[in-house]
């Protein structure tokens, strides 16, 4: 039986998923990050183990693909590592992209329309007819605006205007720092410049709790974080000719598991473009490998 491979290499794991030539899943492989530009020698491991994994239970030469889809591949100035490891460990035809590419394809069905993209980072790409591009995708030095790392930052920073200010702690304010097990606001310095974006965006949780409970500044952080995908969105939108209505999907946890950040982000995108359609579903990202993988071996 003949099959293909789609992988998911994000910052914190790797998904391989084996797929036959109509479309279903037959077989599965995780493993660590897969993100080269956090240590190529071992993202390029984790990717070559998870597919491995994957492929264990089928025969190898059967396998007629490989697409792959990772995090940060864009920022990647010399791919020949990865590529080389790859026909090295697999004789078997092979394509790399960004992971939205993939992410696009999975929850579009390969057609055109728009992703966003809000997790940890966030970024927004748009395909019709062969044009492609993206919009934001900055990294958290130059922009995620509306991640997961800067609502927890923007939490960090009011905290500090509290201080400065002399005001008293807000409820989110407590909730953080004995969260962190710090008594005073000057202690964040410690978690902020020794921690990871994913450590720093753990505080996430306890923003959108406060929101739940009446908070307004936790509501208005989410408030602005939907605002701001939203701008990435229309941006992305208003860069392509697309005929309407276009169909917008989301993915990452801040879009689909936040309610108050996902609907800031419908409703602005509905008050400039009214006839939108929205995809709300949550899909594997492999599953747009399969589709993007059978367009090539249909080119072939």
């Amino acid at each position: 039986m003949k099959y293909l491979i789609g992988v998911d290499g994000g910052g914190t794991k790797t998904e391989a998923a084996a797929y036959d030539l109509e479309g279903n899943p037959i077989s599965m492989g995780r493993s660590g990050y897969g993100n080269l530009l956090i240590d190529e020698a071992q993202a390029t491991a984790n990717i070559l183990a998870a597919i491995e994994q994957c492929m264990a239970p089928l025969n190898s030469r059967d396998c007629c693909y490989l697409y792959l889809g990772l995090a940060g591949y864009g920022g990647v100035t010399d791919t020949r590592n990865i590529e080389e490891a790859l026909r090295q460990a697999f004789d078997v035809p092979f394509t790399i992209v960004n992971d939205a590419v993939i992410a696009h394809a999975a929850l579009l069905k390969g057609e055109d329309g728009i992703l966003t993209i809000s997790g940890t980072g966030s970024v927004c790409i748009a395909k019709y007819a062969e044009s492609v591009i993206m919009t934001g995708g900055w990294g958290h030095l130059l922009g995620d605006q509306g991640s997961g790392f800067w609502i927890a930052m923007e939490a960090f920073k009011r905290m500090t205007l509290e201080e400065d200010f002399q005001h008293s702690n807000s409820l989110l304010t407590t909730k953080i720092l004995t969260m962190l097990g710090y008594e005073k606001i000057t202690d964040i310095k410690k978690f902020i410049y020794t921690s990871t974006k994913g450590e720093i965006a753990s505080v996430v949780p306890l923003i959108v709790e406060g929101a739940d409970d009446g908070d307004e500044t936790a509501q208005t952080i989410l408030k602005r974080a939907g605002g701001h995908l939203a701008d990435i969105t229309l941006a992305a939108y208003s860069q392509l000719s697309f005929s309407t209505p276009v169909t917008i999907a989301v993915k990452g946890s801040i879009l689909t598991n936040i309610p108050i950040v996902q609907a800031a982000f419908i409703d602005k995108i509905i008050e400039k473009k009214s006839e939108t359609q929205f995809i709300l579903d949550e899909v594997s990202s492999t599953v747009g490998c399969f589709y993007l993988a059978m367009k090539r071996l249909r080119e072939c």
